[in-house]
């Protein structure tokens, strides 16, 4: 329920990034959006913050594009919010799985609302023909060694100083070096989004 007893606009429903969890959002601007009417909604997906699953670890990223919708879905069933607008936020690799949950079910949503979204990589940062194969056939041998470079995004993810420094104790967040299959699954996603970022209408 929004604060202040501001009657319901909508529901937002937010997907976080991959070295991320809900904390900061509902910590941060969740409770702005919140007051200024919008129920606002969240969880951590599997392998990540405070959900089950190996840490890190996404087998499929599909999966967690259709954990979202199943869990938006209850949502909008609720009283609260059943006939009111329905929106997706989506911050990185949440912004992948946004664009891949609204481009699934095109009709379902009033909105998708992206910051930095992960829909494509730099050609000149994928691997050669010859190295995906060889990665393709090690992340099936040993799906969760961890093998890809990491790389900590938090001063281009979060401006303000304080927050940026606080955000080194949310110790539930994934900070380490990208699992194979994991790193393999993120390719193979903003691949399929970029294939199909014709069917998203922007605004």
């Amino acid at each position: 329920m929004p604060k202040n007893g501001v009657p319901i606009k909508g529901a937002l429903f937010f997907c976080h990034g991959y070295g991320s969890t809900c904390t900061f959002f509902f910590e941060g601007i969740a409770r702005r959006i919140a007051a200024s009417g919008f129920g606002v909604y969240a969880m951590d997906f599997e392998g990540f913050g405070l959900s089950e699953g190996l840490h890190g670890y996404v087998p499929s990223f599909d999966d967690l594009v259709d954990d979202v919708i199943e869990y938006s879905t209850k949502i909008k069933a609720r009283p609260e919010v059943r006939d009111l607008p329905g929106f997706i936020f989506g911050q990185s690799m949440g912004g992948a799985i946004a664009l891949k949950a609204h481009l699934k079910q095109p009709n379902d949503w009033d909105g998708v609302i992206l910051v930095a979204p992960m829909c494509k990589i730099s050609k000149g940062m994928i691997p050669s023909t010859m190295v995906l194969n060889v990665l393709t056939l090690l992340s099936k041998m040993m799906p969760k060694a961890k093998l890809f470079p990491y790389k900590d995004l938090t001063e281009l993810i979060i401006r303000e100083p304080g927050k940026r420094k606080f955000a080194g104790y949310n110790v539930v967040s994934y900070d380490d070096k990208t699992r194979l299959r994991t790193g393999m699954e993120l390719l193979s996603a903003t691949q399929d989004i970029e294939s199909q970022l014709e069917k998203v209408r922007f605004y």
